[in-house]
């Protein structure tokens, strides 16, 4: 449809819309008010536009943003930016930029040159029943739906967790409120869908924002010859089930903890009970059976040990960021004093549940040993990765004496942490070992990793 009678306009903007109408009215063009730049994807597939008019800010936002997402899903829709210069805009779209106000004569003429298709857009005729059940879902749904165009950068977004322009045109390192590591790791792995390096993601992770814990889900989005043209992402509030687990876990490591206490007094019982038996005569008869009681209760004993510290057998190895699995583990353990930081991440092909516990004991030493203030680093080597601490160093002679059963150097601590935790590397073929590192600090290097690349 050229420009002429019939044309229809959208105009995201105020009360000057309407000196666009009246410049328009000669053509018998329509012009359509929307006051609010979040229903614009809603107006575009529910009505019936040959062009829209965009200002060049939108609530903060830069108007070529939201022209990225719309050109992306409504391709042969023109787009008017009105009040930037042409420099600000991308070209990656039928998109003009007019240095004027919207009711100026400059946004009439560009409005008119635009209108040129000699066949309508998609947003040119009425929506088909599958457009309006895709726009349903991404509105309606609680969870957080969105899909990206080949570079990862947002194209569409549902209402679930944010307002569905808030993200449009950026990719996720480029969105302010999310966590760096975050954020260059979920690119990371959108680009290796985009790329076929991997058919999907599937991910738990701490997010700290909206929800505190999330599962996302991203696939790819295919176009009508089967090419990848985005993806599509579903990500879904897992706080309440993440803190059950959390809770579970808790009480599962208090119990641990009490077998092996008792365990290790049992030990103690026994070796007194041991060295009286040998003291009598060797023709007494009650010897054997004393024998072979003290024997049985030891067998129990290991029985306990063993059960106990066993977690779970190892489970699918999976791709895992290291940066996810280390935020959500410090979310349950420190507080505001102590800090955490992410010196280098990657990629771990590894039993996620495995890791985390493994982490788990891990930061618990160094915050026991390095006081409420203390600073954890945790960072990848090329087979495995590290956490280090800048709290007191242990004073172990020899420093592997720290692995020991019961063995500690803080009143009140069990002394059976880095116990579980070596068990723990060891049920899934991997090395924790002591490091040496610069004075006053404690390096724990876990290798064997396999890692993800």
């Amino acid at each position: 449809m050229g420009k002429g009678e019939g044309d229809s306009i959208l105009v995201v903007s105020g009360d000057s819309a309407g000196k666009l109408e009246t410049g328009l009215a000669v053509d018998g063009a329509s012009v359509t008010r929307l006051a609010d730049a979040n229903d614009v994807f809603d107006e575009l597939t529910n009505g019936a536009y040959h062009c829209l008019v965009l200002p060049a800010n939108v609530d903060g936002r830069p108007g070529a943003d939201i022209a990225h997402g719309v050109t992306t899903l409504f391709p042969d829709l023109p787009v008017v930016i009105v009040g930037t210069d042409t420099a600000t805009v991308r070209t990656d779209g039928d998109v003009r930029a007019v240095d004027a106000a919207v009711g100026s004569t400059a946004v009439a003429e560009a409005v008119h040159d635009s209108l040129r298709c000699e066949t309508p857009a998609v947003a040119g005729r009425e929506p088909s029943p599958m457009e309006t059940l895709l726009l349903s879902l991404f509105n309606e749904m609680p969870d957080h739906l969105y899909a990206k165009d080949e570079r990862a950068r947002h194209v569409l977004m549902g209402r679930g967790f944010n307002e569905p322009t808030d993200r449009i045109g950026r990719t996720d390192p480029e969105v302010s409120e999310l966590a760096t590591e975050h954020a260059e790791a979920a690119y990371q792995d959108e680009m290796d869908v985009i790329r076929r390096e991997t058919e999907r993601i599937d991910v738990e992770e701490f997010l700290d924002l909206d929800a505190s814990y999330v599962r996302t889900r991203k696939v790819p989005w295919y176009d009508g010859d089967g090419d990848i043209r985005g993806l599509v992402g579903l990500t879904r509030d897992i706080t309440a089930r993440k803190n059950r687990e959390h809770e579970l876990r808790r009480q599962h490591e208090r119990m641990v903890k009490v077998a092996l206490v008792a365990a290790h007094e049992f030990r103690n019982e026994l070796q007194i009970a041991h060295g009286r038996l040998e003291l009598l005569d060797d023709g007494d008869s009650q010897i054997a059976p004393i024998d072979d009681s003290l024997a049985r209760i030891s067998s129990l004993v290991d029985t306990v040990v063993q059960l106990s510290t066993r977690e779970h057998d190892a489970g699918e190895q999976k791709p895992v960021w290291l940066s996810r699995l280390s935020r959500e583990v410090w979310d349950t353990l420190a507080d505001e004093a102590a800090t955490l930081e992410i010196a280098c991440d990657s990629r771990l092909m590894a039993d996620q549940e495995a890791v985390s516990l493994l982490l788990q004991f891990l930061f618990q030493n160094a915050i026991a040993h390095g006081g409420q203030a203390v600073t954890i680093t945790v960072g990848t080597t090329p087979t495995g990765f590290f956490v280090e601490n800048d709290g007191r160093a242990i004073d172990a002679d020899p420093p592997e004496r720290v692995f020991d059963a019961g063995y500690t150097t803080v009143d009140g601590n069990t002394g059976f942490g880095l116990y579980i935790a070596r068990t723990v590397a060891e049920d899934h073929g991997w090395s924790l070992s002591l490091t040496d590192t610069a004075e006053g600090s404690v390096r724990f290097d876990i290798e064997n990793v396999e890692m993800w690349v």
